[in-house]
C-alpha cells in the first residue's frame, strides 16, 4: 500500500513492550525508527522525505499530529490530537459546541469528587478498548470502584446514558460507531456503520459486526451526529470512528477516536467493498478518495473471548482448528496460553481469544456466534479465585 511513496517508515515506542516484540516483522516490511518524542523522529528521519503520517493507535495521536504541522503534511492538528486524546477534554468541547449535553467530571484515582452524575460510566480520561471502564448507579458502588481506580490515573466520571431497547435487534447491543473517511478539507465520506455485541460485565467490549443497517430515519441521525462531532473536534485527514449510545431520548455521541476502530481492518473486506488501510494511507497523502464507498454485500463478526470477572487464570482453550469447526468462522487467533492468568480490568486486550466469523446476513450472522458459543462453551476452563 506504501509502496507508491516509497515504502514505510515504522515509527516504534521503546517504552511498548507488545511493539518492540514486533520489530522482527516490522523490519521485513520497512525501514524502523525506535522513539517516541517528535525531536527524537526528526533527527532519525534526516535523510527521509515522508508523504503522510498513518496512526492506527491512540496512544501514537499526539505525535503524529507532530510529525504532521512537522512536515506540512495532512493530518490532525496538535489542538484537535488534544481532544481525541483526552476523554474529558473531548466532552468539554462536545458539551460547547452542542453537541450532547452530556454531564461530566474529572477526577484521579486519589481525589475522589464530592458530586457525581449518577447513574455514570467511569473510565480513564487517556485508554482504549474499554481498559478500566465500570458503570456504577449508585454512590456506594462508585465508591467501591473509586477504592480500587489507580490513584496517579485520571479518570472521567460521565453521566450514564439509558440504552433504547434492542434498537437493532435482540443480539446487538445498544451503541454503534459510524466509519468515516475524512480529507484534509474535513470533507466527510461515511464508510458504514458498526455494531456491538452486549457488553461483558462490567463493561468490557465482546465483539464488532460490520456493517449493520438501522432504519432510515435513525440511520440518518447516526451520521448527521457523526458529522456534527468530527466537525466539532477539528478532525481531518484519517479515519473517524465515532460511537454513539443509542439512548431512549435519541442518540448520543460517546466518544470519536480518530483512527480506525480494531479489527475492523479485517473485517470490511471480509464484508466486501472497503480496505480500510487504503484509504488511511491515501488520506494520509492527500491522494484521492472514492466520493461514495460500495455497499458491502456480506456481514462480518470480530467476537472478542472475554474472561468472566472471578476468573484468574484460563486452564483449557481450544486450538484454533477446533474453533474453525464452527459455522461462519474464517479465523481464529488465540491471544492467551492455557494456565496464562487473565484480568478482566485491561478491557479488551484481555481477551483470550480473537473469533472472526462472516456470513450473508445479520440473522445468519447471529446463528453462527451461537453456535460458536456452544463450541466454546465446552471447549475453555477457567480457573477462578
Amino acid at each position: 500500500m506504501a509502496e507508491p511513496y516509497g515504502g514505510c517508515v515504522f515509527i516504534v515506542d521503546p517504552e511498548e513492550p507488545d511493539a518492540i516484540a514486533l520489530l522482527p516483522v516490522l523490519e521485513e516490511l520497512g525501514t524502523v525508527v525506535t522513539a517516541n518524542t517528535l525531536e527524537a523522529c526528526v533527527e532519525l528521519l534526516a535523510d527521509v522525505t515522508p508523504r503522510g503520517v498513518v496512526v492506527f493507535d491512540e496512544r501514537s495521536i499526539r505525535l503524529a499530529a507532530g510529525l504532521a504541522e512537522y512536515y506540512d503534511l495532512p493530518g490532525v492538528s496538535p489542538k484537535a490530537a488534544q481532544w481525541l486524546c483526552d476523554k474529558s477534554a473531548q466532552r468539554e468541547r462536545l458539551n460547547a459546541c452542542g453537541i450532547g449535553d452530556v454531564r461530566s467530571v474529572s477526577m484521579t484515582g486519589g481525589e475522589v469528587p464530592a458530586e457525581i452524575p449518577l447513574p455514570a460510566v467511569v473510565k480513564p480520561s487517556a485508554g482504549a478498548g474499554s481498559e478500566d471502564t465500570f458503570i456504577v448507579r449508585t454512590r456506594e458502588e462508585f465508591d467501591v470502584v473509586a477504592a480500587g481506580l489507580d490513584p496517579a490515573r485520571a479518570y472521567v466520571v460521565e453521566h450514564y446514558i439509558e440504552g433504547a431497547d434492542a434498537p437493532l435487534g435482540s443480539w446487538l447491543a445498544d451503541y454503534v460507531s459510524v466509519e468515516s473517511a475524512v480529507d484534509a478539507a474535513g470533507t466527510v465520506r461515511h464508510i458504514g456503520i458498526t455494531g456491538r455485541l452486549p457488553l461483558a460485565r462490567p463493561a468490557r467490549e465482546t465483539g464488532l459486526v460490520f456493517p449493520v443497517k438501522p432504519d432510515a430515519e435513525l440511520e440518518e441521525s447516526l451520521l448527521g451526529l457523526a458529522e456534527a462531532t468530527i466537525s466539532a473536534l477539528e478532525f481531518r485527514a484519517g479515519l473517524a470512528h465515532t460511537e454513539i449510545k443509542i439512548g431512549t431520548g435519541g442518540p448520543v455521541v460517546i466518544e470519536l477516536n480518530g483512527r480506525l476502530g480494531g479489527g475492523l481492518h479485517r473485517l470490511m473486506p471480509q464484508a466486501g467493498g472497503v480496505e480500510p488501510v487504503s484509504v488511511a494511507v491515501a488520506l494520509a497523502t492527500g491522494e484521492p478518495v472514492p466520493d461514495g464507498f460500495p455497499e458491502p454485500a456480506r456481514h462480518a463478526l470480530h467476537y472478542y473471548v472475554q474472561p468472566p470477572c472471578e476468573a484468574t487464570a484460563v486452564l483449557e482453550l481450544p486450538t484454533p482448528r477446533v474453533v474453525k469447526t464452527a459455522p461462519g468462522v474464517f479465523q481464529a487467533d488465540r491471544t492467551a496460553r492455557p494456565g496464562a492468568s487473565v484480568d478482566w480490568r485491561r478491557g479488551s486486550t484481555g481477551r483470550v481469544y480473537d473469533v472472526w466469523l462472516v456470513a450473508d446476513s445479520l440473522p445468519e450472522l447471529a446463528s453462527h456466534q451461537a453456535g460458536l458459543d456452544e463450541v466454546l462453551e465446552r471447549t475453555i476452563r477457567w480457573e477462578s479465585a
